[in-house]
């Protein structure tokens, strides 16, 4: 089964036409759509509420506050973990058929749902993680401030310096495929919330946590549009890049007290 997580934050103008490029492309596959309401102040919990009524498989998750990215993630993937272990014990599908995956994906319609078959082909064919990348091939980035452009390309450099990943060029990038298997795992060493960081430094904490638990991590090209996203950007720069900051110095003190463990 393919389960499709939008964390999102006051998204009521741009979940409509997302939702529906999601149909679009996803229309053979199997899928759940679960929709996490952070907190939003717009009517986005009345747009997910009015689709989840007529589409059975939509779902909403409703946080009262706005609590973040990663704490949305959180749910969503507590949500989703709950859901398939429902469907097993209620034999609603059968065991042989293509493992269990869940595509994250922001929910302000800049990333096209036309990725998500070829993520989705790519976990089938024995990809534990894929990734949606601007810096493959084939990627593009549309509308966004050289300071955001910046920012990515930094935290890919830094993190590729300080926790290089096998095939990961595009470590910020929230667009991406896993092996429920590998979620599951990752739960399970740091608990149900997986995501400690409020802001979107999370994407790459999730990142480094679940990798380690990958056998095959790969990059598909991404053409992300910024110029499509309706309202202001949620990104708190100065914030992220704390974030990241914060990431450096727990994987430097980490190797630190290996090394210290190793020579005791």
């Amino acid at each position: 089964m393919l389960y499709i997580v939008l964390p999102a934050y006051n998204e009521a103008a741009a979940l409509p036409a997302l939702l529906e490029d999601i149909e679009q492309n996803c229309a053979p596959i199997p899928h759940q759509i679960v929709i996490i309401n952070d907190g939003s102040t717009d009517n986005t919990s009345d747009v997910v509420q009015s689709y989840s009524q007529t589409h059975n498989n939509i779902h909403r998750v409703n946080h009262d506050q706005n609590q973040g990215l990663g704490a949305a993630l959180n749910s969503g993937f507590q949500y989703v973990m709950n859901l398939n272990e429902k469907q097993l014990n209620g034999q609603t599908r059968k065991l042989n058929q293509e493992p269990d995956m869940v595509i994250t994906m922001d929910a302000d319609n800049t990333q096209p749902a036309d990725r998500i078959p070829l993520m989705y082909e790519e976990i089938c064919s024995g990809v534990d993680l894929v990734i949606a990348s601007r810096y493959v091939r084939g990627g593009e980035q549309h509308g966004l401030s050289l300071g955001r452009r910046g920012l990515s390309w930094g935290a890919g450099k830094f993190m590729r310096f300080f926790a290089p990943i096998p095939g990961v060029r595009d470590y910020s990038c929230g667009f991406r495929a896993y092996r429920l298997s590998i979620l599951s795992a990752g739960t399970r060493q740091y608990g149900p919330n997986i995501i400690k960081s409020r802001n979107f430094s999370g994407m790459v904490e999730l990142l480094l946590k679940v990798a380690p638990f990958a056998e095959l991590v790969t990059e598909i090209p991404l053409e992300l549009h910024y110029e499509r996203k309706k309202g202001v950007s949620k990104m708190r720069i100065r914030a992220t890049i704390w974030g990241y900051i914060l990431l450096i110095y727990q994987i430097k003190r980490k190797r630190w007290n290996r090394l210290k463990w190793a020579e005791e």
